[in-house]
Parts: structure tokens; sequence; C-alpha cells
């Protein structure tokens, strides 16, 4: 689960894994869970939106034969929820939220890029950002990007050794093919 709108980025403090996140939920505008329907094998993403009071499913893939499925996952991933907060005292209450279908999100065009879906709709959709197909276009380049994110994020410990170890075992024009 990533949170989204808490005064502090997610994953800064070093404390128990209760403990660390539970002030933050308090504050937290929306809750980005990503889910997995195994028959498939396909990732989808659901929204809670505390603001908005609402849940949405973002789907780059529906199926009608995995449609209720994967609605009925969702409601029982929002009860979960719902009874956490209750027991950790949180004041949210999930259960008067309507859950619906996010209207408009651009489809897939193979049976492998749900993942890129899942992380392009969670950048986008944090800040209410309208998505569109020109998005998700590009997909080898959407996943360059998110490794590059990855790689060079500043929490990331291991950044030098894993530059490193691709400007070594890399030609520059590779490499220069790599960052456009």
């Amino acid at each position: 689960m990533i949170l989204c709108g808490s005064p502090h980025p997610f994953f800064d403090r070093k404390t128990s894994i209760v403990s660390k996140y539970i002030s933050e939920l308090d504050d937290c505008e929306k809750l980005f869970i990503p889910m997995h329907d195994e028959c498939p094998g396909h990732w989808y993403l659901c929204v809670i939106d505390f603001k908005n009071s609402h849940t949405q499913i973002l789907d780059s893939l529906q199926s009608k034969n995995r449609d209720k499925f994967r609605f009925q996952s969702v409601k029982t991933v929002v009860e979960f929820c719902q009874t956490f907060f209750k027991l950790s005292d949180i004041g949210k209450d999930v259960f008067q939220f309507s859950i619906d279908w996010a209207p408009s999100i651009p489809t897939q065009e193979n049976g492998w890029d749900c993942g890129v879906h899942v992380i392009r709709h969670m950048q986008r959709f944090k800040n209410g950002d309208p998505m569109t197909s020109s998005d998700f276009c590009n997909s080898m380049k959407i996943r360059r990007e998110i490794a590059c994110d990855l790689v060079l994020h500043e929490g990331n410990r291991e950044k030098q050794t894993i530059v490193a170890i691709v400007c070594t075992k890399t030609s520059t024009r590779a490499m220069k093919k790599l960052l456009l």
C-alpha cells in the first residue's frame, strides 16, 4: 500500500511497521493498493480516496469474465482496511464509500504491460492528473523511466554500485540509447 498526501515521505521512518505508518494514515488523502488477479496473472489498482469519500478500481484490461471477481476482491480489501482502521483507532470510515470503476482508463494493448499501467496510474492519479492513452504509448520508455527513477532515487543506498556496474558494462552508444 502506498500513502499519498501524508506530510512525511512514506519510507522515511525507522520504527515498527504498525507505528511507522499509523500517524501518516490520519493525514492520508489517498491509499493506493496494487491488486493481483492470479487467474490471468493481471495487476490492477484500488484507490481509496479519503478526501472524496470513494474507492475506484483502475484496470487497464477489464474483462467481463473477471470484473465481478476483481470488484469483490477490492471490496474485501476495503473491508480489511476498515477493520484495521478501527483496531488502530484511526478516524477513517471507508464502509460508506462507493466502489466504482474509474472512467476513461487507457487500456493496454498487450497482455504484459499491466504492471506498467498500475505504476503509471499511481504516478498520475495521485495528483488528480487526467490519464490519456499517450501516457502509455511507449511502454519500453516508461519501463526505463521507472527503472531510472528507482535506481537514481536519493533513498537508494545501492545507487552508486548500480550506476558503476551499468557504466562499466555498457558502451557509450548503448548508454545514450538507454537514457533516450
